[in-house]
């Protein structure tokens, strides 16, 4: 792959281009111009607007890097030191779940969203059904299974960007409160929850679900999804989520 790229970019195009007659010089400029047009096309009767996503991706990581100095290099060797068993083992790798989840999701998220969206979880597909409807509905779902109405105050363990936290949100307008071990996510949750002008219903906060921190019996539900998961005990996390959760509710 390298050396077609190489052979590629050997030849100077533009100068080509440039010392060639006019009337090739139009029809490449002709040609550019359609098919540009047609891609901006694409984009919009889409809906998905992958060139406004990837413009943000870029962004997004100028940012990361640079204005919450972030070492992306260095978090890659973290994860990869504590997935190699030449380096670690077992109960280093639980001991260090802060590091390798932080790590983790530091340098997935931005691909997440990119590629998945903003929930970051599973659905399957009913016929004709598109895959943003699917995620939807899984999470309308839940919050029916949990009876979340108005007024509630719901915990969102592992929330990532807060996807369904919002659309659970905005559903049942039940108080919504997220959590996550990465500041980007909570940087980020946040920033979309004001796009979507849910502060008063969402909010991300920077946690660790095995240490919650909220009063015994603080919430009327809490759900997970794909999350706990990541949990180096489950039993913790579990335990957790009981004490915060009010008598007779449900996760």
């Amino acid at each position: 792959m390298s050396s077609y790229i190489d052979k590629l970019f050997q030849y100077n195009y533009i100068d080509n281009l440039l010392k060639s007659d006019k009337q090739t010089q139009v029809t490449i400029g002709i040609t550019a111009g359609v098919s540009l047009a047609a891609i901006i096309a694409v984009n919009q009767v889409i809906g998905t607007n992958p060139i406004g996503r990837t413009s943000d991706l870029i962004k997004k990581f100028l940012f990361q890097e640079n204005k919450r100095q972030i070492v992306v290099d260095k978090m890659i060797d973290e994860y990869n030191n504590l997935h190699d068993d030449q380096k670690t083992d077992l109960t280093n790798r639980n001991e260090s779940y802060k590091i390798l989840v932080n790590a983790y999701y530091e340098l997935a998220t931005l691909f997440y969203e990119w590629g998945w969206g903003q929930s970051f979880h599973f659905a399957y597909q009913l016929k004709g059904e598109t895959f943003q409807q699917a995620i939807a509905r899984h999470e309308y779902y839940l919050a029916g299974r949990l009876g979340v109405k108005q007024g509630d105050k719901v915990l969102d363990v592992g929330c990532g960007i807060g996807g369904p936290m919002r659309n659970i949100a905005r559903f049942t307008r039940a108080n919504i409160t997220g959590v996550t071990l990465n500041e980007y996510q909570v940087i980020r949750g946040n920033e979309l929850n004001k796009l979507n002008n849910l502060t008063e219903l969402a909010l991300s906060v920077q946690a660790d679900f095995m240490q919650l921190p909220f009063e015994n019996n603080s919430f009327d539900g809490v759900y997970a999804i794909e999350a706990t998961c990541h949990a180096p005990k489950r039993e913790t996390v579990y335990s957790e989520i009981y004490r915060v959760l009010k008598p007779g509710q449900i996760f």
